[in-house]
């Protein structure tokens, strides 16, 4: 991230690419930047936000846990992702929990003030409804990891669907992802390099 203005940060935003620089100075008045460590917590379930959460630097986990205490792992995000956007606009608690898996920061927007100035916007109010698509696709993915057969068709689809995702996650971070233990992958990625299914690059696994 460097070290950044604010008004250069939302310039780079593509929700905020078509906003005139009167538009930019009010946003970047209601905005601040909040940096944090590696495995810090970025909010807990529960939480209540007041403001629009954008991740300008590093990655996050999204995550539950299930009635048996184990983390549920929903998705990880990267650089200029909205994050937990339909809660927060709602002014509901949060339904997960969201933490660090690297050093990274927040752009925060109050909420109130966006909402006032921002939300009848055109440009705005479609990336918005384009990132809750998003999140609608990253559901519809996971159920595929739950319904898939087997662990080894489960690997396949994460690798075909997240090329860029993946380049970013520990193969720990993946396993999690898919709802395996480590060792598990492991032993089906072997399995699928010596089918012709996977191949080994330099940035981790293509699908053949």
């Amino acid at each position: 991230m460097q070290n950044k203005s604010i008004t250069t940060i939302l310039k780079e935003v593509s929700m905020f690419s078509s906003l005139d620089e009167t538009e930019l100075r009010a946003l970047t008045e209601i905005s601040y930047i909040v940096k944090y460590k590696e495995n810090s917590n970025l909010f807990l379930k529960g939480d209540v936000s007041g403001s629009l959460m954008i991740l300008i630097d590093g990655i996050v986990s999204i995550f539950k846990h299930d009635n048996k205490g184990n983390e549920i792992v929903i998705g990880y995000f990267t650089r200029y992702k909205l994050l937990a956007e339909a809660a927060t606009l709602r002014h509901t608690p949060l339904p997960s929990s969201g933490t660090f898996k690297s050093d990274g920061a927040i752009l925060k927007v109050d909420l109130e003030k966006f909402e006032e100035l921002f939300m009848s916007h055109p440009h705005i109010s479609k990336a918005i409804i384009q990132s809750l698509l998003q999140k609608i696709d990253l559901l519809q993915q996971n159920i595929h990891f739950n319904i898939a057969s087997n662990s080894s068709e489960k690997i396949l689809f994460f690798y075909q669907q997240n090329p860029k995702l993946s380049l970013d996650l520990k193969q720990y971070e993946i396993a999690s992802i898919l709802g395996m233990v480590p060792e598990t992958f492991s032993r089906n990625i072997k399995k699928l390099l010596k089918e012709g299914k996977l191949e080994k690059v330099n940035t981790g696994y293509k699908v053949l």
